[in-house]
């Protein structure tokens, strides 16, 4: 196979010309690149003698600058693979985790600052982004640095693990022409064949895995063979104790077919990585789990860290989510999962859209970090809370389904006939069965006649008052029933949902407003100053402790608190003696998390007023959420008008 050598500053301006529909001038590719015209002459006679085996090269022409050129195109997918845009912070950290774990020794920081052409202010940034992903979190490597010169420590295990994770963020879950090709180390052949070979023998044995951590397996394999080739191998440990034995054949068979195709040898310790691989993304049999069974295929911490999180969940948002069976054998799945020694999760594109998605069940996910820490010694990661709050999100879905007494009971108010006003009935039961209960169909004409004592909400097709009754809601839909009456009456089902699970009321959070400890038009600071700042004002008037500050710190380090612009809300749940808000405005817009942001809030709460968070993230975030009006509110008077408009 076809490969290109080319340094990271090479592979950007090859990027950069093979994007550009037209010719692109030196100067400009100089500007782009922060380097002298000379230095892009020099790297483009390079890049031609490296394009010569392709029948490609970058064309010259006097006045327009340079443009890329292919005589066969079939080679140009190959190439293509190396189109790699490193212009990115994140591009970055993964290219130098990827040099790091692939070198044998130090690596000089000036070489590094040369090759990807950034500052030395810009490489200093991406290594403290890169000691974020990979030294403070899993696996915990030691980054060791000596004057100049920096590397990983020389723990095999650690490094595959980072390995795995770098390749498989980039796979492609809808064809076989994956990232992977982009850097030169796994063979493209060779990983076709792992991929080709183990499916074959799970399917044996009977193993079903998840997509995540089958593509972890593929990448396992092959980075074994191709760590191993180099020199690499694991170090000698004890004979790893194998329980799943269906896993353990497989593991066997799976190593002895490869070690004949790929003319090799695995010793003892690397058949027990992959052991521990395929044991851990062996999915249980679903069809034999069930609340009398568990007990036979999950361990006693596992039940008791899931009972000890429905227990928290329903005391502090006195929610009780234990009857759904199959939200708690999908729960206990998740726990076992995390005691695993490999986990592998999709991260499924950009998060802050996630959490935007799943704001209240996101908090409910949050809870869970008591039991991570009793349990298993630490907290849990942002991918992780968010596949949690997904669970949570269809157990939320079964309790408000199993919970009649919740439903809405619904008038239906028409000018149609009867066939047309019963069709009306069977959409809206169609789309909303779980939150409403249709208790009558009301001709227009006998609406003054009507009780609606127990009514709770009114749909009706005519634009009239219904009615005068106070616990009664109206909205107003189309007789045909269109999208957008869906999308109306699903906000106002939420608005009620969390209504009802946080008591939350407009007129309180006003007064919470009015209350507030208020710093106006800061100049703002560094983020952990302003927390402090913030948490300072609770703390001084003995409504907390320091625990407050460190728990929002702790969880700002695990997963932001913000997800878009505008505005931010800090809280934590730690019991305070007075539920309170204080609220700084920015004289000038602040970056926190790639967002930009105007207004800062944090909230302490009483044990007994938790709820209530439920209820403020709805309005800061859904009903009252204006991206571009919060940017300008400055003062308190701003804020409170802004908040007291209905």
């Amino acid at each position: 196979m076809k490969t290109l050598s080319l340094s990271l500053r090479q592979q950007k301006l090859l990027g950069l010309i093979q994007r550009s529909r037209s010719h692109i001038t030196g100067a400009e590719l100089a500007r782009q690149l922060g380097v002298s015209p000379r230095t892009i002459r020099n790297d483009i006679a390079d890049l031609n003698q490296s394009l010569l085996p392709f029948d490609a090269q970058i064309l010259s022409e006097k006045s327009k600058g340079y443009l890329f050129h292919c005589e066969n195109p079939k080679d140009f997918p190959v190439l293509a693979k190396n189109d790699i845009n490193f212009l990115t912070k994140e591009d970055r950290v993964r290219y130098l985790a990827f040099q790091l774990c692939l070198s044998d020794i130090p690596i000089n920081l000036f070489d590094l600052e040369e090759e990807m052409a950034v500052s030395h202010t810009t490489l200093n940034n991406d290594l403290h982004l890169l000691k974020m992903h990979y030294v403070q979190s899993t696996p915990y490597i030691r980054l060791s640095q000596q004057k100049d010169y920096i590397e990983f420590e020389k723990d095999e295990r650690k490094r595959r693990i980072i390995l795995n994770r770098l390749f498989y963020v980039d796979w492609d879950y809808e064809g076989r022409s994956n990232a992977y090709y982009g850097y030169h180390f796994l063979d493209s052949d060779v990983l076709n064949l792992i991929m080709e070979e183990i499916p074959r023998h799970l399917q044996r044995y009977h193993i079903q895995m998840e997509d995540t951590n089958l593509v972890a397996l593929n990448l396992a394999v092959a980075i074994m063979y191709h760590r191993i080739t180099a020199g690499h191998g694991l170090p000698k440990a004890p004979a790893l104790p194998k329980q799943d034995t269906a896993a353990m054949y497989a593991a066997k068979d799976l190593m002895d077919a490869l070690e004949l195709q790929l003319h090799c040898s695995f010793c003892q310790e690397e058949r027990d990585s992959i052991y521990q691989n395929i044991a851990s993304g062996h999915l249980l049999e679903a069809d034999k789990l069930n609340f009398c069974t568990v007990s036979q295929h999950f361990g006693p911490i596992t039940i008791e860290m899931a009972d000890h999180y429905l227990t928290q969940i329903r005391e502090i948002f006195d929610i009780d989510l234990s009857n759904d069976e199959d939200f708690y054998i999908t729960l206990l799945q998740y726990i076992r999962s995390l005691q695993l020694p490999f986990l592998s999760l999709n991260t499924q594109g950009n998060i802050d859209i996630a959490k935007e998605n799943l704001l209240i069940e996101f908090e409910f996910a949050y809870l869970f970090q008591e039991a991570a820490q009793r349990y298993l010694g630490y907290f849990i990661d942002q991918s992780e809370l968010l596949y949690l709050a997904y669970c949570i999100s269809g157990a939320l879905e079964y309790y408000y389904f199993h919970h009649p007494e919740y439903k809405l009971k619904t008038v239906i108010c028409s000018q149609l006939n009867l066939t047309a006003l019963w069709s009306l009935k069977r959409k809206v039961l169609g789309a909303f069965a779980n939150y409403i209960d249709v208790i009558g169909l009301l001709p227009v004409n006998q609406k003054s006649a009507y009780d609606f004592i127990q009514a709770e909400l009114v749909l009706a097709t005519v634009r009239k008052q219904i009615t005068d009754s106070p616990g009664t809601d109206l909205l107003y839909i189309s007789s045909f029933f269109h999208t957008g009456d869906i999308r109306q009456i699903e906000s106002y089902l939420k608005n009620q949902r969390i209504r009802r699970m946080s008591g939350f009321s407009l007129s309180y959070f006003r007064e919470l407003l009015q209350q507030a400890y208020w710093h106006e038009n800061q100049e703002g600071g560094t983020h952990f100053a302003i927390i402090e700042a913030l948490a300072s004002d609770f703390i001084n008037d003995h409504l907390t402790d320091a625990v407050f500050t460190q728990d929002i710190l702790r969880r700002e380090a695990t997963s932001s608190f913000a997800f878009c612009p505008g505005i931010l809300f800090l809280h934590s749940l730690v019991p305070a003696a007075e539920t309170r808000l204080s609220v700084m405005t920015l004289k000038h817009r602040m970056v926190w998390n790639s967002h930009k942001i105007r207004i800062i809030l944090m909230a302490s709460f009483r044990q007994e007023d938790a709820p209530l968070l439920l209820g403020l993230l709805h309005l800061f975030y859904d009903t009252h959420y204006d991206a571009d009006a919060l940017m300008k509110l400055k003062t308190r008077k701003d804020v409170l008008d802004y908040y007291n408009k209905d």
